[in-house]
Order: structure tokens, then sequence, then C-alpha cells
């Protein structure tokens, strides 16, 4: 375990402890979001050019009505120089609260958007075979043609047009006349 997914992991702890489980995770949600849009946010809680209370007192000013749990992290992140590290914080906390919930989040590429209708049937069909709740994030990518490319579970299954066109180019190259 790296010392970014640490805080992620003792934030997780923390929230069961105190049965802040959710609140904490839209209160980072929230956190996470400000920060990653913000990135000149972000260099001033990282720089040490900023005096500590200078830092303390913005983090308070732009987060101070976020659970304390998240606002305390942010500032011992600063303190130590490394709101850069919230990203691997954050996903920690989410794969931690995805575990606990039997979640599986799921990124289906497509060439077009997909349709209500489809994510629903998508849906069924990865809750069945993974056994858990899924949650479909659709990226187009026109690239691949048609057809969808599945990645969860640290797996990707590819059913895209533009693959199976290219396993049957490199089939006919294979060909001897």
């Amino acid at each position: 375990m790296t010392v970014r997914s640490e805080y992620g992991h003792a934030l997780y702890l923390l929230a069961r402890e105190i049965d802040g489980v959710e609140r904490i995770k839209e209160d980072l949600t929230v956190a996470y979001t400000a920060i990653r849009d913000n990135p000149d946010f972000e260099k001033l809680l990282d720089t040490p050019a900023i005096p500590r209370d200078e830092k303390l007192a913005l983090a308070d000013g732009a987060l101070g009505t976020l659970d304390e749990c998240v606002l305390n992290l942010i500032k011992i992140l600063s303190d130590k120089h490394s709101v850069s590290t919230l990203p691997d914080v954050y996903a920690t906390y989410i794969a931690l609260y995805n575990e606990d919930c039997g979640i599986e989040e799921v990124e289906a590429v497509t060439a077009l958007p997909m349709t209500e209708e489809q994510l629903n049937a998508l849906k069924a069909r990865l809750d069945s075979v993974t056994g858990k709740n899924t949650v479909i994030r659709n990226t187009v990518d026109p690239s691949i043609l048609g057809g969808v490319k599945l990645r969860y579970e640290g797996k990707q299954i590819d059913g895209s047009l533009k693959t199976r066109l290219d396993s049957f180019a490199d089939a006919l190259r294979d060909i001897v006349i």
C-alpha cells in the first residue's frame, strides 16, 4: 500500500467508525472536484512559499462547509505539500466504498452514445455476470466504429467492430494462396 492510498484507507476506516461513509464520500467528492477543477488552488495549498496559517485559512475559506474529516485531510495534505496526491486518496476511498457496497464501476466505450434502453440492458447483463450492482459510464470513441469495449475488474472485453475488422484483416493476410 502506498502512502497515498494509506490516507484514503485511513479516511475510509474513520468514516466507517463514525458511521459517516456516505457523508464523507460526498464531501470528499466535492473537495476532489473543487481541487481538480482549480489547479491554481491546488498549487496554493501545496506550495511551501505560503505560510502554513495562510494555507489553512485558504482551506477553511474554500472548503470549510465540508465534513471535518475531509477538511482535516486536506489540511494534512497541505502541510505535507501533498495536495497533488488527492486523486489517489479519492480513488482508494471510492474503491473501498464500492467493495463494501457491492458496486462495480464499468466503462462502456461505444462509437455513439448508448440509449437508456441499451444502458439498462447492459447493466442487467453485467449485474448477473459480476454478481454486483454495476454503475456504467458510457464513453464515446468514434474510432471503434461500432460494438462496445467494456472495462471492469481490471479487464477489458473488446467487442468493437474495429477490433473484429482488424482480426479479419490479419486472418486474410495469413491465408496462403
